[in-house]
């Protein structure tokens, strides 16, 4: 299913504000759900899964874990567990936008809502920031496996300093490279033009897109409706 990027920028837009104006688990379910099967819509079965499981392990966390410690415990770990879990759907429905959106389309689409051209360039470098830094991340737990040294959540609680020094001091590095580079590609490219771009790129509406924002908008003001009413 192929969505127009203004409609995947809207969504996440609506999603990012609405889930810190809602108190309910079941509407966090619902807001979980509906950017979940988007992805599986796009074939993204993988993704889709490992976040549905976080958001499983901290709702589990919540209902079954802190009830079970102290008051002190139990309300750091809730903090954490909420807020993570609140962001998730957010998480995904950036994931959609990163993993299914070439950089062109998404300039295409953006420069027809006339944004601001600062705003635009930062958008358009995250896009392309994102999984560059993905790729760097797996080249360098590579190279960490190679010298006996494994990035995984034991091996950083057995050895924290030896994983920060090997592993997070040259991922800070990267990180300030691989920007440095993507701004100079970018200007490289013209994105900094003055006058009006021109595209090859054909983005436009469908009627994919109006069911996916009617029924998206619809289905959050039916769960907010229904938590004022007090049905959940």
């Amino acid at each position: 299913m192929k969505i127009d990027p203004r409609t995947k920028l809207l969504i996440l837009a609506i999603t990012s504000i609405s889930v810190f104006l809602n108190g309910s688990i079941t509407i966090e379910c619902i807001f979980a759900a509906l950017p979940f099967l988007l992805l599986l819509s796009t074939k993204k079965i993988y993704t889709s899964l490992k976040y549905a499981a976080l958001f499983l392990a901290l709702l589990a966390i919540q209902l079954w874990l802190v009830p079970l410690l102290p008051v002190s415990a139990g309300g750091i770990i809730y903090m954490f567990a909420v807020y993570i879990r609140k962001l998730i759907p957010c998480f995904m429905l950036g994931s959609l936008l990163i993993s299914t959106t070439r950089v062109s389309e998404f300039l295409a689409a953006v420069g027809k809502l006339r944004l601001p051209k600062g705003f635009t360039i930062s958008l358009s470098i995250t896009l392309r920031y994102f999984p560059t830094m993905g790729e760097e991340w797996n080249s360098i737990k590579d190279a960490m496996a190679l010298r006996g040294i494994p990035v995984t959540a034991a091996g950083i609680l057995r050895h924290p300093m030896r994983t920060m020094e090997y592993v997070y001091v040259p991922m800070l590095v990267s990180a300030s490279k691989i920007s440095d580079e993507i701004t100079q590609a970018a200007i490289t490219r013209g994105i900094d033009h003055v006058q009006r771009r021109t595209c090859m790129e054909t983005v436009r509406f469908h009627v994919m897109d109006m069911l996916v924002l009617v029924a998206y908008i619809t289905v959050i003001l039916l769960a907010f409706l229904a938590n004022g009413k007090g049905w959940f």
